[in-house]
Parts: C-alpha cells; structure tokens; sequence
C-alpha cells in the first residue's frame, strides 16, 4: 500500500489532505477481481502475476469482500499442514 501511495500521491506531486479518492484509484476496467468460486491457487496466481496484495471478490450483486495475500498464503499453508499430517498418519500406519 504504501509504495501505491508513493506512485499515486508523492511522485505525482499531490497532497494526501486535498487528493480525493476518485483521482487515484485503479479504474474499474483495469480492475482485477475474482469471484468467490476462483481457486485459491488461481487468486495467489493473479496476486502474483500482476503485484497486487489485496484483490477484490464481485458477483453479479457487486462486492462481497476482499481477498489479501495473507489470506491466501493462510489458506495454502493450511491445505499442506493437512496433507502433511494425512502423510504423517499413513506412514505411521494411523489412517
């Protein structure tokens, strides 16, 4: 966030107190969404490809939340401590 701020506001020459929202934020046709039905591993890859932290998740009512690459990582992080643990059981013949 903080080096959007830089892009957006410092390097432009603006003022934090006198910048409206409006003049700064991404337009909407450059927007990068996901839908709640988007994989994770899809949204990490979209986060990724394009250096984004924090993407927004839409329907066709609009906005529902938003998504951050701690989310994400979380997430991930949690599928393989649960496959790890399946593995662990296995091999230590408690399935």
């Amino acid at each position: 966030m903080f080096t959007y701020y830089l892009r957006k506001i410092i390097v432009q020459g603006r003022s934090s107190k006198s910048t409206k929202v409006g003049d700064i934020m991404t337009e909407e046709n450059k927007l990068i969404t996901v839908t709640p039905d988007t994989k994770v591993l899809r949204a990490m890859q979209l986060m990724t490809d394009n250096r984004i932290r924090h993407i927004p998740v839409i329907d066709d009512r609009g906005m529902l939340g938003m998504v951050s690459i701690g989310d994400v990582v979380r997430a991930v992080v949690s599928e393989h401590r649960e496959e790890l643990d399946r593995l662990n059981a296995f091999i230590q013949g408690g399935y």
